[in-house]
């Protein structure tokens, strides 16, 4: 065999290796439900969301949970967000709003409203969601937070994207997936190094307050880097897909919005621990490496058939995997859509990860 093919089957059998053993992980996942009933304090940091919070608070106030209290901090809104909590709180008692009008120097605004927010917490298990989203399941608080306990200090839950028409909601329903496959699986291989903050459970007396001060003046990272500073500190994690635990989110819908929002979640990357930089690195350049590798050997004329054979089982291997973990977290996945996508994402990825980490200040609201 040329040089050139061994290398590209090696690229793709270490490929497959990585989905593989990521996919088993989560599809076979359990979790061990802790019966008591907890005390929860779902965390919101809110920022200009007059027209998402109705959404949220709706859910939240038909959950079934016996004990549970409902903190949304207010950054500086300048629209009507702030009188419409008003006017939830006098209506629910458990909900308690923190108005911030000022922002401290060295603190971005998501960080110290979730500060703010999390001081407040009075209960034994601290819950976060974004003010965009919508839990999927009145059981939602019941099913992310019955996991918690001394065992596994941290839940990471998931947290699809609503499906809309057009090829940006699509590529939106892929990479969230494809994300999701790394962190749920990684983490289910005791290397957590991400989380998402729209849907997260930690036990309070675990959070670090200290930590989330220290890195205040980012404006990424209050789950990301959280997680990672935990899990250095000997905190256990799991994960919990369960259809209950879902909370579904707005996608964006235009393609600089969307950006926008990836940069900003990729800018936290460059803070990851080195093992983790590492090992995504390695799984990332595999996917692109593969595509290269593809690419330039139908182009050269290499040995064609043995290069369709090796992407052609590939693809659908990881095509089906794709799409079995799809229908498990609900999300939308056309299985004939994959080929175009993948391809797109080998372009998109790069682009936004060297983007993220040249830019030096990025915006939340």
């Amino acid at each position: 065999m040329q040089p050139f093919l061994l290398i590209f089957s090696l690229v793709i059998t270490l490929q497959l290796v990585f989905v593989l053993s990521l996919a088993l992980s989560i599809l076979k996942h359990s979790s061990k439900a802790d019966i008591r009933s907890k005390s929860v304090s779902v965390i919101v940091a809110a920022r200009n969301e007059h027209k998402n919070l109705p959404h949220l608070l709706n859910a939240l106030t038909t959950q079934n949970h016996s004990n549970f209290e409902v903190i949304i901090a207010n950054d500086r809104s300048t629209d009507a967000s702030l009188q419409l909590l008003t006017n939830w709180s006098s209506k629910y008692s458990f909900i308690k709003v923190i108005d911030i009008k000022t922002l401290p120097q060295g603190w971005t605004g998501k960080k110290f409203a979730l500060y703010e927010a999390i001081n407040k917490a009075s209960n034994e298990v601290l819950l976060f969601t974004d003010a965009d989203c919508v839990p999927d399941s009145e059981n939602w608080i019941s099913s992310m937070t019955s996991y918690v306990n001394n065992e596994s200090e941290i839940i990471i839950g998931y947290s699809p994207y609503r499906q809309t028409k057009g090829w940006l909601n699509r590529f939106i329903q892929f990479e969230t997936l494809f994300v999701g496959l790394q962190y749920l699986g990684f983490a289910k291989l005791k290397r957590p190094y991400m989380a998402v903050g729209r849907n997260l459970a930690i036990l309070k007396e675990a959070y670090d307050l200290d930590f989330l001060k220290s890195i205040g003046g980012l404006e990424g990272g209050d789950d990301d880097l959280m997680l990672s500073h935990l899990a250095q500190k000997g905190k256990q994690t799991d994960i919990e897909i369960s259809p209950e635990s879902l909370v579904f989110s707005s996608p964006k819908s235009d393609t600089n919005s969307y950006l926008k929002q990836k940069i900003r979640h990729l800018s936290a990357g460059k803070h990851y621990h080195q093992k983790d930089q590492t090992l995504l690195g390695i799984f990332t350049l595999s996917w692109l490496v593969g595509w290269g590798m593809f690419i330039s050997v139908i182009f050269l004329g290499i040995n064609i058939k043995f290069a369709l054979l090796v992407f052609g089982i590939r693809s659908l291997v990881v095509y089906l995997i794709l799409n079995q973990l799809g229908r498990k977290l609900k999300t939308d996945i056309n299985f004939w859509a994959l080929p175009f996508l993948d391809f797109c994402y080998c372009f998109y990825y790069p682009w936004v990860a060297i983007k993220a980490l040249a830019t030096k200040q990025v915006e939340w609201k």
